[in-house]
């Protein structure tokens, strides 16, 4: 620093360089000041010293190793510089103080006592608690110790108080005591009595009492002298036995006991001797027993002519006679109108036939109301009875015929017996929505009837219900199950056809000629497929009792797929045999041909031996379920082609049973249903497809069902021109 070039001093100081002002004090080690230094230069040390300070920051940095710092908690290693420690112990004050935003200090955890741990809400277990909770749990302990000292002082005083008042009451040391005294309610007196007198004539009621009924072994001597048991058999219900009523007691231990039981069989006892007392002698009407029974008798068109009563379930002791020689007779319809007959009881009760009372002017399509008023006398007593029963009314139902069934329609024939007074409604009710499709109503009929429903859904399940109404009256009559055609594609869509072949040793001749005409099955399939492939499977069923088929060492058979070959035991035993020789493939009529050669032992090299059979009826329809149902045996249908299937037969269907019965035409019905919910057509060709059941079910043609039902055909002739020209009209 130089002085300025002005003379004139400024705030009283003159103008001198700060290389003319020198430093006198003493020398200072630690910023290298020398006496003698000129400010300049002590100017120039000083400002070094605090640019250091300001770039480096705190030099003074000393070493804090030794120093106890475990109340911090730092982790990682404990620092020994001054800084790094300053620091935590800022963090460590911050985190303690309120101020920072916690609620309280950091205090010390205290270990509960085993007398305070306890569960918090959550169910887990309470075993310390932090100082300042520890103090409040103590404290609120010592509260409620001191409410339990107050109750139990409380309680002390009370007890002193009634122990000096029992002390005095029964341990008097000294003076008259006065007897307590208490009011009798039966043994003395009403009145206030001293208690010793009182128990004096309680000893003398009970002494006069165990005189009365006995000292207790000479009670219990009593409960076991009855030999009547559990097991003992009542007398009003034979094969009961008393331990069965409510109230028994088994094993009897007391006086109590034993009289309920005595009660039990004294009841027993008088139920008894009354049913002795009213049935032992009967005398005047009991012996007389009225009863009735009715049938009606029908027109020929199923109403009712008249209705017969039968007297034999009666009985009227010799003696007895109808009183006036009558018993009257009295049948009313709906409409209150009557017929009254005469009848003699006495007589009738020993004629089978009974006797007919014509009810030519009663409505019977409703219930009748029958009343018989019996009357018999023997001169001295008079006994009647009247009894009435309800006769049920009968609203004949026509037998419904119906046929030509197609996609949309069907046609419906029956006869009417009822009159021109009758009408009749014909509903056709769809079986999947409930809904009545179509419906017609005659009114005023003539003779036969007849009608076409042309409005119904293609390849539906419907219930024809015919309703027949008469005077008032309409019956709903049973339901005719049909199921409409289904819109199948055409054959050009393209074709599978599924051949099922009856190989029974009946079957010998029909098989020959089938496999003599294949090559025109073959054609006709192919050219009515037109530009589309086609598909053929062949199918066999046989039947016996061993399971184990003629061909079953030969090598055709042997070599199929397991799946292929189907081996079904039947619940009578019988096993039906069914296999797949030929499964759908495209285009394969080479194929389908080489394998149908084969039966028979046709083919050179085959050895495929004809079948068994046993019984007449064969599983035919049982392959053919196996085919078109959910085991597929020879592959699934396509969906958008002509679906066939051919079987050849010359007997009834079997199924599982070898047996048309009542299971197996249900089965053919099952068939119908799900081929025309598929599209699926059966063609039945052989003598069987004429063939009837018999019994209860001779008027059904099962084959004949299955092949119209599903818009097939049926032939007795199995020729393989007559096949070819089923399906070309199937295709039509």
């Amino acid at each position: 620093m130089i002085p300025t070039s002005s003379s004139i001093s400024s705030n009283g100081c003159d103008n001198i360089s700060s290389n003319c002002v020198i430093w006198q004090g003493p020398d200072i080690a630690c910023i290298d000041l020398c006496s003698g230094d000129t400010i300049t230069e002590i100017t120039f040390k000083l400002a070094t010293k605090v640019c250091d300070l300001i770039t480096n920051g705190v030099v003074a940095n000393p070493s804090l190793t030794g120093l106890d710092l475990s109340c911090l908690n730092i982790p990682g290693l404990t620092p020994t510089e001054l800084v790094p420690v300053l620091q935590e112990m800022v963090t460590a004050i911050c985190a303690d103080d309120g101020r920072s935003g916690k609620s309280t200090y950091t205090l010390p955890i205290m270990t509960l006592p085993a007398c305070m741990q306890y569960n918090d809400v959550n169910g887990n277990p309470v075993t310390e608690l932090r100082l300042d909770l520890f103090a409040s749990l103590i404290a609120n302990q010592v509260c409620t110790n001191l409410s339990s000292i107050n109750i139990i002082n409380t309680t002390l005083t009370s007890l002193d108080s009634r122990i000096d008042i029992l002390e005095a009451c029964v341990l008097p040391c000294s003076g008259a005591v006065a007897e307590v005294q208490v009011i009798p309610t039966c043994v003395l007196p009403a009145a206030l009595t001293n208690v010793s007198v009182l128990l004096l004539a309680l000893e003398v009621r009970f002494c006069a009492l165990e005189t009365a009924v006995g000292l207790p072994a000479a009670i219990l001597g009593t409960i076991s002298q009855s030999f009547i048991t559990s097991s003992t058999s009542t007398l009003t219900t034979p094969g009961s036995n008393y331990g069965s009523i409510g109230g028994w007691n088994s094993s009897p231990i007391n006086l109590a006991q034993t009289v309920q039981n005595a009660w039990v069989v004294i009841d027993d006892m008088y139920t008894a001797i009354a049913a002795i007392q009213l049935n032992c002698c009967p005398g005047g009407c009991d012996s007389v027993i009225y009863a009735y029974s009715t049938t009606n008798n029908l027109n020929p068109n199923g109403t009712i002519s008249g209705v017969t009563f039968n007297f034999i379930n009666s009985s009227i002791p010799s003696g007895f006679n109808d009183c006036s020689g009558s018993t009257v007779v009295t049948l009313t319809d709906t409409s209150g109108v009557a017929v009254t007959t005469v009848v003699s009881v006495s007589t009738l009760q020993n004629n089978g036939s009974g006797v007919l009372i014509p009810v030519p002017s009663l409505d019977t399509t409703s219930a009748l109301t029958a009343t018989v008023a019996f009357c018999t006398s023997d001169g001295i007593n008079t006994c009647t009875e009247t009894q009435t029963s309800s006769i049920a009314g009968a609203l004949p139902c026509p037998i419904v015929a119906i046929s030509a069934i197609t996609k949309d329609g069907c046609t419906v024939n029956f006869s009417n017996t009822l009159g021109v007074t009758a009408t009749y409604k014909i509903d056709a009710v769809n079986v999947s929505t409930g809904a009545i499709d179509e419906t017609y109503t005659w009114n005023n009929p003539g003779g036969p009837l007849s009608y076409i429903f042309v409005g119904l859904v293609a390849g539906t399940a419907y219930n024809i219900i015919l309703n027949v109404t008469l005077n008032g009256v309409t019956k709903a009559c049973p339901a005719n199950a049909v199921t409409t055609e289904t819109a199948s594609p055409p054959c050009d869509a393209g074709m599978d056809v599924a051949f099922v072949i009856d190989y029974t040793s009946s079957m010998t001749s029909i098989i020959n000629n089938i496999k003599s005409g294949v090559a025109t099955l073959v054609n006709t399939i192919q050219t009515s497929s037109g530009a589309n492939d086609y598909r053929i499977s062949l199918t066999t069923a046989d039947e016996n009792t061993s399971g184990v088929p003629n061909y079953s060492a030969c090598t055709d058979y042997t070599s199929l797929p397991a799946p292929q070959k189907v081996v079904n035991v039947g619940p009578s035993g019988r096993r039906q045999i069914i296999t797949a020789w030929e499964k759908f493939q495209t285009n394969n009529g080479t194929s389908f041909s080489s394998q149908l050669a084969k039966l028979n032992g046709g083919a050179a090299g085959s050895c495929i031996q004809m079948g068994q059979g046993i019984d007449g009826p064969e599983p035919c329809d049982y392959a053919a379920q196996l085919i078109t149902g959910a085991g597929a045996l020879t592959g699934t249908f396509r969906p958008a082609v002509a679906k066939y299937v051919i079987i050849l037969t010359d007997n009834l269907p079997g199924g599982q049973s070898d047996a048309f019965n009542s299971t197996v035409w249900a089965g053919i019905q099952q068939m119908i249903l799900d081929a025309n919910n598929s599209g699926i057509k059966y063609f039945v060709c052989g003598p069987g497809a004429s063939l009837n059941g018999s019994g209860s079910l001779s008027s059904i043609y099962p084959w004949k069902e299955l092949a119209t039902q599903t818009g097939g055909t049926w032939n007795v002739s199995a020729d393989a021109s007559q096949i070819s020209a089923d399906i070309v009209a199937g295709c039509a």
